[in-house]
């Protein structure tokens, strides 16, 4: 600074030194924006931070803009964490950015991307799991807010479309962070009920941050999970939620979604009648054609009939002649062989009983020398005790007890007097 008469005057130096040291006083601090042309240059990397109309230079090292996680693009909104700094050989205000992370729509729509991929590798987006809707579903469930449009169109189209249809319905939270537990809740209490045999799952349209409970992931497995069919009425063209592509089917709107899962009865009615008449047409022409058939046949039948019993009474005469000579020379043989066995049965007998005779006599003598009256008359002895049992030993006698002793001539009784073992 020098004086000129008695004016104070600066140079540019004193001035850009004097703003950068006021500057690097700031902290760090977040700021949210829309990155603007990206320009990686020399290990750094640069773009603008705008917002409308205003925007503000930018930096950040390459290498870490490098190792995030889904690096940002022209467009992309943006929390950005840094600190000001002043350039002064252009003289120009700029942000050092030390962190960087998506926001909005960016970070909401890479969520889902991660989310999606995770999905995928389980199989819960291949088509070959979906299932098919009944034709005509015993029970209807509908997980949706009662306060929401779409409970009432549900309802008022399925009504309109088939009267008397049984619908069952869950009032849960559709938006919000309770949102997820809330939708898993009512999708299982309906599914419990006996008899449901899809499931409408509705809501009206909204911002993509309106509709992320249909794209996290407990709400897309109790999809998957559900025992029947869940049909997808989230009621948004421009984005698809994760939940329409694991649901059974998507359709646009929950209008739609009452037509997908009940038939227009009028319409029903209409096709069961020509499917009547139908089936009566082809029932009469196959009659028809059944008794022309049968009389057609009869006439070659009875022909057969009558051709076939002359061969059968051709092939009878000449079986009979065989079969009264083939007789004749059965009973000859049969007779010879009847006394060739009777023959052979008279020798063999005789030759049993000679036999027999001999082993009589050995066994009878044997049996005589063998007997207890044999060995009694060479003045042994046999005594019996109670019931006239043989005893061979003094095991069981006892003194006072009475014997029977058998002798050759004759049986005497004694009384026990003792006993010595």
């Amino acid at each position: 600074m020098k004086l000129v008469g008695g004016r104070r005057v600066f140079s540019l130096a004193e001035v850009s030194s004097a703003i950068a040291r006021r500057f690097e006083d700031v902290p760090s601090f977040w700021l949210e924006g829309e990155m603007r042309d990206l320009r990686p240059r020399r290990g750094q990397v640069f773009f603008r931070l705008a917002e409308g109309e205003e925007s503000i230079a930018a930096s950040m090292n390459a290498i870490v803009f490098e190792r995030l996680a889904r690096r940002p693009e022209d467009g992309t909104r943006v929390h950005a964490y840094g600190r000001v700094s002043f350039y002064r050989r252009r003289n120009e205000l700029s942000l050092r950015i030390e962190r960087l992370e998506e926001t909005g729509e960016g970070l909401l729509r890479a969520r889902i991307a991660e989310l999606r991929g995770r999905l995928e590798a389980d199989g819960l987006l291949d088509p070959a799991r979906k299932r098919r809707l009944p034709l005509l579903p015993r029970r209807v469930g509908l997980v949706a807010s009662a306060d929401g449009s779409a409970w009432h169109d549900v309802l008022v189209n399925v009504a309109a479309r088939f009267p008397g249809a049984d619908v069952v319905a869950a009032d849960a939270l559709v938006q919000g962070d309770a949102a997820p537990a809330s939708i898993v809740a009512a999708l299982e209490q309906i599914v419990a009920l006996p008899r449901v045999d899809v499931v409408i799952l509705a809501r009206g349209g909204g911002s993509l941050e309106d509709l992320m409970a249909f794209n996290s992931e407990l709400v897309c497995r109790a999809v998957a999970a559900a025992p029947v069919p869940v049909v997808s009425a989230i009621g948004h063209e421009d984005d698809v939620t994760l939940c329409d592509e694991v649901a059974d089917l998507r359709v646009s709107t929950p209008t739609k979604a009452a037509e997908a899962v009940v038939p227009d009865r009028e319409a029903l009615e209409v096709r069961l009648d020509a499917a009547d008449a139908a089936m009566r047409r082809a029932l009469a022409r196959g009659a028809a054609d059944a008794r022309s058939a049968l009389e057609h046949g009869s006439g070659r039948l009875a022909r057969g009939l009558r051709s076939r019993g002359r061969r059968a009474e051709d092939l009878l005469g000449s079986l009979d002649g065989r079969m009264r000579s083939g007789l004749a020379r059965n009973a000859v043989s049969a007779a010879e062989g009847l006394a060739r066995a009777e023959r052979g049965l008279v020798a063999g007998a005789q030759g049993v009983a000679r036999n027999a005779g001999r082993d009589v006599d050995r066994l009878g003598r044997m049996l005589e020398l063998l007997s207890p009256e044999r060995t009694v008359s060479r003045g042994y002895a046999i005594v019996r005790g109670e019931g006239d049992r043989v005893v061979a030993g003094v095991e069981g006698i006892v003194a006072g007890s009475s014997v029977s002793v058998e002798m050759r001539d004759g049986r005497l009784t004694a009384d026990v007097t003792g006993v010595e073992r």
